[in-house]
């Protein structure tokens, strides 16, 4: 059976000239072949059948989207403004806490699994990971004033989000000790050593219990604070990994910084923030910082004065009088959760 790929004007405003197809694979199969290449692809099963089109019965429908392209399509609903029916307190869905093992940790780590409400073994879920800020745990980010259960629950039940499972971490990963002991660069890296953590660990253990897609796709990095910043740079570092990097408030540290606490010595250099050629990109990438937030200041905008000079797509929300806390974390999550695992279809219809 033929598939055919539809092309809408208002996503492609060229045609390419007539040359040898292109080709992309997907688990060692092509799922795409045209004169097009975009730089990254949204997978989702077939939108519809065509009517009367060849023998068997005709051929499937297929959309495929860009990241730039997604990117572009969410950027006009990103809001600071959340609306109560969003926010309204509700506790949907089953919380579990999960134990694995840890090999850089050389001991067991614990998490926290929200499961969405009438989890279905038989379906696939995507994963969003919530990463805590610094002295946190996998519990921090559940606090209420958060919302981000009660807004997970609430646009899945109206149709303005995916169902998904949350993952809420615990990011210090120290064979010596259970907890920060304060500021240094040292302790720093035990929370960027939560990258190898979860992608050789925790990510693992997630999608062997649980029923999950295991595509980029699929697959959401976030979080607050140090759990920003540790987004941030697990998602440009991992972008084969994650396909959509949200970060609220983001610590200083992934490039060279000095704030009240200390001196880092950063992971990168400025101009190396940024995806390397050939990396697929984030379909949603996404900074929230406040005006007053006193706590890490102005460096949530220094990253996204670098990222735009290194001509980084991404989407930067600062929130007029916002601190280090809900008022940000709130509206980051708004829309992040609303925007992520979306097929060009749902962009385009505004649906599910």
């Amino acid at each position: 059976m033929k598939k055919t790929l539809l092309l809408s004007a208002a996503l492609y405003a060229i045609t390419a000239a007539a040359q040898a197809p292109i080709y992309l694979y997907k688990d060692g199969k092509v799922i795409y072949s045209g004169n097009i290449i975009p730089d990254s692809i949204v997978f989702h099963a077939p939108a519809q059948e065509e009517q009367g089109g060849g023998e068997g019965g005709g051929g499937t429908t297929e959309m495929f989207l860009s990241a730039q392209q997604y990117m572009t399509m969410i950027k006009p609903g990103v809001t600071s403004n959340v609306p109560g029916n969003a926010t309204s307190a509700n506790g949907g869905g089953t919380m579990q806490s999960i134990s694995y093992y840890s090999t850089l940790a050389r001991k067991n780590k614990s998490a926290d699994v929200l499961l969405p409400k009438n989890y279905d073994k038989g379906k696939k879920y995507p994963v969003l990971y919530v990463n805590h800020g610094i002295f946190g745990n996998e519990k921090s980010m559940q606090d209420e004033s958060n919302k981000i259960r009660s807004m997970a629950n609430n646009m899945a039940e109206s149709g303005e989000a995916k169902e998904m499972i949350i993952v809420y971490t615990a990011m210090y990963t120290c064979p010596t000790k259970d907890n920060c002991a304060g500021f240094s660069a040292e302790e720093c890296k035990y929370y960027d050593d939560f990258r190898e953590d979860l992608v050789e660990c925790l990510m693992p253990y997630i999608n062997s219990n649980y029923s999950t897609y295991t595509d980029r796709e699929h697959t959401a990095i976030s979080g607050f604070s140090m759990g920003g910043r540790e987004a941030l740079y697990i998602g440009l570092t991992k972008p084969e990994v994650f396909g959509y990097i949200g970060c609220a408030c983001p610590a200083p540290g992934v490039t060279p910084a000095n704030d009240m606490f200390m001196s880092h010595p950063g992971n990168m250099q400025k101009s190396e923030l940024k995806f390397k050629d050939g990396d697929p990109l984030p379909y949603v990438f996404l900074i929230t910082g406040g005006t007053n937030d006193n706590t890490v200041g102005i460096f949530p905008k220094e990253y996204h004065e670098t990222l735009t000079s290194n001509n980084v797509d991404h989407i930067w929300q600062e929130i007029q009088g916002g601190g280090h806390d809900a008022s940000c974390i709130v509206p980051m999550y708004y829309n992040f959760i609303r925007s992520i695992f979306k097929t060009s279809a749902d962009l385009m219809s505004g649906g599910k």
